[in-house]
Parts: structure tokens; sequence; C-alpha cells
């Protein structure tokens, strides 16, 4: 056997590999107890032995061991790092009972965070007094003092140390069974505990710390733009604007929050990869404009988007998609052409070393999935569609595609350009006629085309997605949108136009009312326009429905539902319909066809649910709900 069919294939993506099996090290710690002497013990000797045996086809499983041992480590290291001072311990513990009167004493962690009826105080705590007794303490808690409208600009800003007397809270509220506790809730989002404040009275301003001068510059502009969108927009747009450019969605009314939830397009309002790689990609096709140099392009876009990062709150979606951005960016200043996959498997593996218990966050899973849904299977697909739609004769394929007809037509119709071909033809010595036969020929051309293929391409997007979140949207929320394939690609595009309009209305504000009108009118129109299809598909009933969830030993088909799926991106990666010789097995029909049925059976377990009931025993069972002021049974 030849010496390179020894090797192992890590050298493609070896990061989305090392992120992986530290990932099933998190795991592999979280169901069994490992100590953590032998884990540091078993990396230090993988990796030793990997540098020996550095040469052997081996040496790369022996570097992914490790990084699953690695993995493993990190969790128990994360679990011993908690101190016995922090506050999450202290009320876990019973030292401080939850809702009892506390005075805690500590530093502003940013700008009040303004809502419709008061304001977020977020708080890193340094000294508890309990029952008379002081002590230090650690973590951050998140406390809101109810005050009038005008009043929200109140006396503590961003670093001042304040002293407040409130109620601190870590207990559940509601003890059914199925409800994510609200200590699980708190800890996912790096708060220990929570409370209300009854007056403004109890808050005493102690000192002003020092600050980090340009970040208080970003929250005062943060804040001035709240103000800008509210005192301009209707109450719906407002909301939007604020939750979808800004990260506060406090000021969303109930009725249009209901309406992206039903419609499966809230994710589109919560600052993540989406807003990201739009808000980076106009800074470089900005900076592209008046400078080449591709450092001048990659400082720049990062002093700005990282600030905006630690703006809108710095929460995990964010600041993984800076991450992501960053090091996609990165690679294309240092003229290093790396896979998507990799690039995701980097940023996995630097947040899963930063906090190893993300893997088990819903936020985390659903970003992670989304992006390889896009990153493994949609882009791949639409990539060679384009190339077998658009193909011409050259060295590197001289031959046409070798697909059904029907599939060569039907990307001809949305690619194929005959005057590109026609241009392109006089500059090749040799000649050629190409005859194509697209659907719907003389038809679809022209800015028709490029609609068609837009919305073809978004429709394709959204679907895959959906069908990979399917199992986290039942898990985690219990409901599947059989409406967000379409309302994504609606609601996307008709929010960036509402974005552009408002944004540039706030600018002219500031120089003319009269200019800032027209775009402040064009955006209550998009913002109409946006919620009235969802609106449409809610009112009929048509927009989401509620699944239950397999439990116990059912859900081990969530993670079989996964396997036809990336048998599926795996064939598509390897699909070469140019290539006459080298056929790859896994595109065989005969091979995809039963991954295909699988994966719609699969489907139809996760929506139809059949196994999901308890089979009865002939036993007469009551279920009780916590409904607040007493119980329900029946």
């Amino acid at each position: 056997m030849p010496e390179d069919r020894k090797l192992p294939n890590f050298n493609r993506q070896p990061m989305l590999w090392l992120a992986a099996s530290f990932a099933a090290g998190i795991l592999a710690a979280s169901i069994a107890n490992i100590d953590l002497r032998a884990l540091l013990a078993s990396c230090a000797f993988l990796a030793v032995a990997a540098i020996i045996f550095r040469k052997q086809y081996f040496a790369s499983y022996l570097i992914i061991i490790a990084f699953a041992a690695a993995g493993a480590a990190s969790t128990q290291i994360e679990k011993l790092s908690i101190a016995p001072d922090r506050i999450r311990v202290l009320y876990d513990n019973g030292t401080i009972r939850s809702g009892d009167p506390v005075e805690v004493e500590g530093i502003l962690l940013g700008r009040p965070e303004p809502s419709i009826d008061g304001v977020f105080l977020n708080l890193r705590s340094e000294k508890v007094t309990y029952r008379g007794r002081e002590q230090t303490v650690l973590g951050n808690v998140r406390l809101f003092l109810p005050v009038k409208e005008s009043e929200t600009d109140i006396d503590p800003k961003y670093g001042s140390r304040v002293r407040i007397a409130c109620k601190l809270e870590r207990e559940d509220e509601y003890l059914n069974p199925g409800v994510l506790p609200k200590r699980e809730a708190l800890d996912r989002v790096g708060v220990d505990a929570t409370g209300s404040i009854k007056s403004q009275l109890l808050v005493e301003r102690i000192a002003d710390e020092s600050v980090f001068l340009p970040l208080e510059w970003v929250y005062d502009q943060r804040a001035g733009l709240i103000s800008d969108f509210r005192n301009n927009l209707g109450r719906s747009a407002a909301g939007i604007m604020i939750a979808s450019l800004l990260g506060d969605k406090y000021f969303l009314d109930k009725d249009t929050a209901d309406l992206f939830r039903d419609g499966g397009t809230f994710h589109i309002l919560v600052i993540s990869g989406l807003h990201i790689t739009f808000i980076g990609g106009l800074l470089l096709l900005f900076l592209r404009q008046l400078t080449r140099n591709r450092w001048i392009q990659f400082l720049v876009t990062m002093a700005i988007l990282w600030p905006y990062t630690l703006a809108v709150g710095a929460d995990v979606p964010v600041v993984r998609a800076s991450i992501m951005f960053t090091i996609v960016l990165y690679s294309y200043v240092i003229y290093r052409q790396g896979t998507l996959l990799n690039s995701l498997g980097l940023c996995g593996l630097i947040l899963l070393v930063w906090r190893p218990s993300d893997l088990f966050n819903p936020s985390f899973q659903l970003t992670f999935v989304s992006v390889a849904a896009i990153v493994a299977m949609a882009y791949p697909l639409i990539d060679m569609l384009r190339r077998i739609g658009s193909w011409t004769p050259s060295t590197q394929y001289p031959f046409p595609p070798n697909v059904p007809i029907w599939l060569k037509r039907f990307c001809e119709m949305l690619y194929w350009n005959g005057d590109v071909w026609a241009v392109e033809s006089k500059r090749q010595v040799w000649t050629a006629n190409l005859f194509k036969s697209p659907l719907l020929q003389k038809r679809i051309v022209g800015g028709v085309q490029k609609a068609v293929r837009f919305v073809f391409e978004g429709l394709l997007v959204s679907l895959i997605v959906q069908i990979w979140m399917l199992p986290l949207a039942v898990v985690h929320f219990h409901r599947v949108s059989i409406a967000s394939v379409l309302l994504n690609l609606w609601v996307g595009l008709l929010i960036a136009l509402e974005n552009f309009a408002a944004v540039i209305g706030v600018l002219l504000a500031h120089l003319s009312s009269l200019l800032a009108a027209p775009f402040f009118m064009f955006a209550e129109v998009f913002n109409w326009l946006m919620l009235s299809v969802p609106k449409l598909f809610s009112d009929n009933g048509w927009a989401s429905f509620r699944l239950p969830a397999y439990s116990d030993h059912g859900r081990i088909i969530y993670g079989v539902y996964f396997l036809p799926i990336l048998f599926m991106a795996l064939a598509i990666n390897r699909w070469k319909p140019f290539d006459i010789k080298r056929r790859s097995k896994l595109v065989n029909k005969p091979v995809l066809y039963p991954a295909f049925a699988a994966m719609l059976i699969l489907v139809c377990i996760v929506v139809f649910h059949p196994f999901s009931a308890p089979r009865p025993d002939g036993r007469l069972h009551f279920d009780f709900l916590d409904v607040g002021q007493g119980d329900s049974a029946w």
C-alpha cells in the first residue's frame, strides 16, 4: 500500500476534527466523573507520543485522542474554578436564601440598560451584606429598577461603584417538569442572580471607578441611538430596530414578538452571525474603495466590529460570530484561503476552551448547527449547481456535466448567461458551439433571472437550515415553524431595507428633520410590509405548531436523525459531476436514495412523534402543574 494512502485524511479540515474531539471529551466528562490528574497525564503522554511517532500514520489519531482528553480535563477545571465565595455557590448551598433582603456592593458593567418601564443594572458584585454580616463575594447580578420614562437617565453610570438594597433570587418560580430551571438559565448567560429594586432611593452611588473611555463613548452612542429610534419611529418599528441593531429586546411589543416567534424568525432580531457578517461585509466593501491594503482593512474593521460587539452586550452568540468573522478575515489578510469548515472548527475550539459548558447551551448548538448546515451542505450544493448551469469548455472541465437532463436544464435556467459566453468565446484561440436549453428559455433572463436565482438560493438555504435544526427546535422550544422557510427570506430582506432607511434617517435627523422624514416613512412602510406576511400566516394558524419531545432513551432518535444528513452532506462535498473517470461511490443512486428515504422517515418520526406518548399501564395518573397562585391537576 502506498505511504500516502496510510495517512488519515485529517489534513483538509484539521481544526474541525480537533474541535469535534474536544467536544467529545467534554461530553464524556459530563457523563462520567473522570479524575483530573489522570486526564492531564493522558494529555501529556499522548502529546509526547505524537511527537515521537510524528512520521507514523497513527500520530494523527494520538492527537485526536489527546484533544478529547483535553476537552474532558477542561470540563473538570471549569467545575473546580468556581470559587466558594461566588454568589451562585452561596445561594445554591443555602448560605443566603433566595428572596431574602440583601445589600450588594459592586461596579456597574456598562450603562444602565433602558426598557419601556425601567432600567436594568448589570453589576459586578464585590460585597454582600446579609443579616448584618458583610462578606466578600464574586459574580454578576442583574437588577431591574422601575423608573418613569422621563427618568431613565439615572445617576449611576458605567463604572460607578454602587451599594444597592434589594432581594436577589436564584430559585425557580415555576417547578413544572420539562421547564428549564432558572439556575441553569442564569448560568448560561453568566448571571449569578437577578432581582428588582423598589426605589431609586435604594441605589447609593459611592464612587466612580476608572473606565475605558472609548468603550464609554460607545455605550453613550448606543443610548443615543435608542432614544433616536424611539423618538422618530412607531413603537413596533422602533422596537424591531433597537433589537436587531442594538441588541436590546425590551422595547419589543408583545404582538410583534409573538409574530416573530410563531413564524420561526425571532433569530433575525437576535444579534448573531447574520448581523455581524452583514456589518463586517459592509465595512469591508466601503474600505476596499479607499485602500487595497489588507492589513488596514482588517484593523479598521476589527476596530469597529469588536466595540460594537461589546456595546450590544457581548452575548455569547455575538462574540461567537465576531470570532468567526475575525478568523475568516485574518485568513484573507495572510492570503490563506482555508475552508469554511476549518474556520468553523477553529471558532468552536476557541469558544469551548474558553467555556466548555457552552457545548450544552442551546444558543451554542443552534448557532453552530445552522452555520454547519450552510457551510457543509447549502454552500457546496449551490456552488455545484452554479458550475453546472454556467459550464463552458475549459482545460480543467473540458466535458459537460454528467447529470440528469432535467437538472442541467434547471441549472441553466438559473445561471446560464449567453452574453457572457459570447464575450468569453472571442477571447479564446479555439472555437466551439454550445447548445443550451434552459427551462423557460427567453422568459427567465436579465433581471428576472437574478430575482428567481435569489429566491431559489434563499429558499434552499433556509430549507436546509430548518432540516438540520429540526431536532434542536423540538427539544429546546417544542415548536416547529412550517412557514419559516419562506418567512426567513421575506423578513430578512425587508428588515435589511428597514435598517438602512432607519439608520440613514437617524443620521440625517441631526442635520435636518425635513431630510430625515422620508427615510423614517420608508422604514415604517418596510416594517408594515415585513409584518404583514407573518401576520397572515399566524392569523390562519399556518405559521407553526407545537410538538412534544422524546425523553429518556427516546432522545436517541435525535442523534440518529443526523446520521443520514451528515452522510448526504459528505456525498454533496464529494460530488464530482465533471469528473468522468473518478466517480465517488457515495453519490451513486443506490446509496443516496436510501439515505434520503431514511432522512424523510426520521423527519416524520420527529414531527408526528408516534412513540413519544407512554404506553398505557392500566393505572390512573394525575399531572400537577404549578400555576403561580396554586396547583392545577387533571
